[in-house]
């Protein structure tokens, strides 16, 4: 009996037929590659160097994973549980971290851009060095967290708790830091240039050698705050406590809508 492929033309369709069926296999391949991964990663919690871009981990709990590295970029991480996490050098470019608990975690020298941290647990996480540009921290808790030279800048901190944390020499220029917390906070040779504390607790707050150009300190309190070395003649203050206990309305005609 003849075979299909001695008949006319069909022998120049078959490996052309061959090759884009294998090249359809191997594109299936790798979503299942992806899901073995991440199945390893819930069981395991080590996912080291690992990617995890895009994927949903929402309300997974990773307690002590191990992330370094990794890249995490998109994914879902709501409602996460990822305390004493080791999640250096990751890409968390614009993932979704909001309500998750990333408490006694090391992330530094990672990448935050664009992420939404909004309500998130960072207690006594170190996050030195960090890219955290145009980040939503609103109403996040992170006292006695260390973001030292870490760039936070054009970000919103509305509401967010920074008791006893540390900005040594970090940029939070034109950031928004209304109504946030931070008390006996280190901010010794920060950038807060065109940054906004209204309403802001500043209380014993380290402002040594800080940039304040711009700076909304609207009703905010500096009550016993350090502000040695720097220069206030461009900050903006009204209705503001000041370190000895004064109230400064200098500017109020300059902040009124």
């Amino acid at each position: 009996m003849d075979s299909w492929p001695q008949k006319p033309g069909l022998a120049r369709v078959w490996p052309q037929r061959a090759i884009a069926l294998a090249a359809l296999l191997g594109l299936a391949a790798a979503p299942v590659a992806a899901s073995d991964q991440l199945r390893q990663f819930l069981i395991t919690h080590n996912c080291v160097g690992c990617d995890l871009s895009d994927r949903v981990l929402a309300g997974a709990n990773l307690e002590d994973a191990d992330l370094t590295g990794a890249n995490l970029a998109r994914a879902n991480l709501r409602q996460t549980r990822l305390p004493r996490a080791q999640m250096t050098q990751t890409d968390l470019r614009q993932a979704n971290l909001s309500q998750a608990v990333i408490s006694q975690s090391d992330l530094s020298e990672s990448d935050l851009a664009g992420a939404n941290l909004r309500e998130v647990t960072l207690t006594g996480s170190r996050l030195v060095r960090v890219n955290a540009v145009n980040i939503n921290m609103e109403n996040a808790e992170a006292r006695d967290s260390n973001w030292a030279n870490s760039n936070l800048s054009d970000s919103r901190l509305d509401g967010a708790v920074f008791n006893q944390a540390g900005f040594l020499s970090a940029n939070l220029s034109r950031t928004t830091l209304t109504d946030g917390k931070f008390y006996r906070a280190n901010l010794i040779g920060a950038q807060l240039d065109g940054a906004d504390f209204t309403g802001a607790d500043l209380r014993e707050t380290l402002i040594r050698d800080a940039s304040v150009n711009g700076t909304n300190f609207t009703n905010a309190d500096l009550l016993g705050a350090n502000l040695a070395r720097t220069d206030f003649s461009n900050a903006l203050f009204c209705n503001t406590r000041m370190a000895n206990g004064d109230i400064n309305n200098d500017h109020c005609a300059a902040v009124s809508p």
